[in-house]
């Protein structure tokens, strides 16, 4: 039994239904909002990108407040995480910037990244009333439009080139006309 579990075939400590209904409910939000996400950089214009915003405004722009929550959350998770690696790095074990990033990937920031993005797609529509309630939240948290650049900054220094260096750059492109836009 201890073999199997070590090659990793079944969890060796077993899992309250809590637990498991706390991580199917975190991976569920994670694949919803990669979903949004390629929704957004997949409808580039027309009435169903517009279709698709305006869901963000409905029912006095709940999904946007839900959106915040999501933002908070993870991102909360991730500073964690850099407070442990600081934590660590005075403690003299040292970590190369890959690592580093690694970690704070397996936190959550990517999903944090994906949800700066939808931010970014929801801001350059320049919508009043989501532009309105995007900054109330963000104000609300003590954050500020700066906060949201800086993740976006973090993704654009990070994108990667396995599609391509033609695609890379046009990712590239795209994040930075986010992050000129905030």
């Amino acid at each position: 039994m201890a073999f199997v579990a070590f090659m990793g075939k079944i969890d060796f400590v077993p899992i309250n239904k809590n637990e498991k209904k706390e991580r199917y409910q975190e991976e569920l939000e994670e694949r919803i909002v990669s979903l949004i996400a390629s929704l957004f950089g997949g409808i580039l214009k027309g009435s169903r990108r517009e279709r698709l915003l305006s869901k963000f405004v409905e029912n006095e722009c709940e999904k946007i407040d839900r959106l915040m929550e999501l933002y908070m959350r993870y991102s909360n998770r991730v500073k964690a995480e850099t407070d442990r690696i600081d934590q660590l790095e005075f403690d003299d074990l040292e970590m190369d910037d890959e690592e580093i990033y690694i970690r704070k990937l397996e936190a959550g920031l990517y999903t944090l990244q994906l949800i700066a993005v939808i931010l970014g797609h929801l801001w350059c529509s320049e919508h009043p009333q989501m532009r309105g309630r995007i900054e109330l939240l963000l104000k609300q948290q003590k954050l500020t439009k700066k906060d949201v650049k800086d993740i976006l900054q973090e993704y654009h220094d990070n994108i990667g080139d396995m599609d391509g260096p033609e695609e890379k750059e046009r990712s590239q492109a795209k994040i930075q006309k986010f992050i000129s836009a905030f």
